[in-house]
């Protein structure tokens, strides 16, 4: 494996894929794969293939093939030499380079692509003040909220009542956001979850999640949030700065936005609930 240093730019097959307003050229030997990515990445592909790109991501085939885990655990995250960062899997391993614009992957599949990407977005994030958010985000208009919890606090429940209600869906898994210049934070969705968007909107609020038969929106400390929400935050610089800058990201992120515990039913009250505050109504 290579170090992770530069290398030539991709190859004219190499897929563009735009998260956030990042783009990255993921550059696979496997044409099979290829394909499944092109599926998977469907609403995310830069719409000019020769666009240039902000970073790229390149796999290669292992020399001795491993079968993938029953059960996967989160990458290891180890720094490296100048400044590079190693990421490794029970079947796969990357070196990202010390800007981490690049990757070399060794693996099979499309998993060390997506779990490493998801590592490379949340660095290009954190450049940019922002955090890479395991939740769900739901827009409506240019207005979004994004609502935390631990697994089993609803998110993907919510995402699909607030789906069926004619709301777009973020994300129900990652959720970029990211400071605006002049002020505001933006939120936009990634492929990590069903029937993704590639769209975005301003951030206004964000929320922890509770259940109860009845739906209701409730003001909630940001430091009360912000427990929930660096629970759920992708770390991807595993250093004391790095730490430091994603509590800070999140502390920022906090004190601009609305934040409020949303308290709902698994049923259409909660997409009522949502929307009349997205819509501006039931401020105070």
């Amino acid at each position: 494996m290579s170090s992770g240093g530069p290398s030539p730019g991709p190859r004219d097959a190499a897929l563009r894929v735009t998260l956030a307003g990042w783009t990255v050229a993921l550059d696979v030997e496997d044409g099979a794969l290829a394909v499944v990515l092109r599926r998977v990445f469907g609403a995310f592909l830069a719409p000019d293939a020769g666009a240039s790109a902000d970073a790229r991501l390149v796999l290669r085939a292992p020399s001795t093939s491993r079968s993938p885990p029953a059960v996967r655990e989160l990458p290891r995250l180890e720094p490296g030499a100048s400044g590079t960062l190693r990421v490794e899997g029970e079947d796969y391993a990357a070196v990202l380079s010390a800007d981490r614009t690049h990757a070399d992957v060794t693996g099979a599949g499309r998993f060390p692509v997506e779990t490493v990407l998801k590592v490379m977005l949340a660095s290009a994030l954190a450049k940019r003040g922002g955090l890479l958010i395991h939740g769900v985000g739901l827009a409506r208009g240019e207005r979004a909220a994004l609502f935390v919890g631990a697994s089993g606090a609803g998110k993907s429940t919510l995402g699909g009542l607030w789906r069926e209600a004619g709301g777009t869906v973020l994300a129900d898994e990652l959720v970029a956001v990211w400071p605006e210049d002049g002020g505001g934070w933006r939120a936009a969705g990634t492929p990590w979850n069903v029937l993704s968007h590639a769209s975005e909107a301003a951030l206004v609020a964000v929320g922890t999640l509770a259940w109860d038969v009845d739906s209701r929106w409730e003001a909630q400390g940001a430091g009360d949030v912000a427990r929930v929400l660096l629970l759920n935050a992708l770390l991807p610089e595993p250093t004391v700065a790095g730490r430091a800058a994603l509590v800070g990201a999140a502390g920022r992120v906090l004190s601009s936005v609305e934040t409020a515990r949303l308290v709902f039913a698994r049923d259409a009250s909660a997409s009522a609930v949502v929307r009349t505050r997205l819509d501006g109504d039931g401020q105070g």
